[in-house]
């Protein structure tokens, strides 16, 4: 079942296409999310790139950019914290 929060993080995308460039300027950080649909089993993991150019979201890793702090969490605890 695909998790809650992948849907939240396609929702981020227009508005930091929009607004990226602003964003990046006062945020300057990378962040990575662990989520899990439930404790043990894998990680899906985002980034969410807030440091470099317009800034960019991405499902895994961006290639040549390192996370400045990573979350770890449940699903539907990042629904929550959204």
């Amino acid at each position: 079942m695909p998790l809650k929060s992948a849907e939240l993080f396609s929702k981020m995308q227009p508005h930091l296409e929009k607004h990226g460039a602003g964003i990046v300027a006062q945020v300057k950080a990378v962040y990575a999310f662990e989520i899990r649909e439930k404790k043990g089993a894998k990680p899906s993991t985002w980034t969410i790139d807030l440091k470099n150019g317009g800034g960019k979201i991405a499902e895994g890793a961006i290639d040549g950019v390192k996370a400045d702090a990573t979350f770890v969490m449940l699903d539907d605890d990042f629904v929550q914290l959204a």
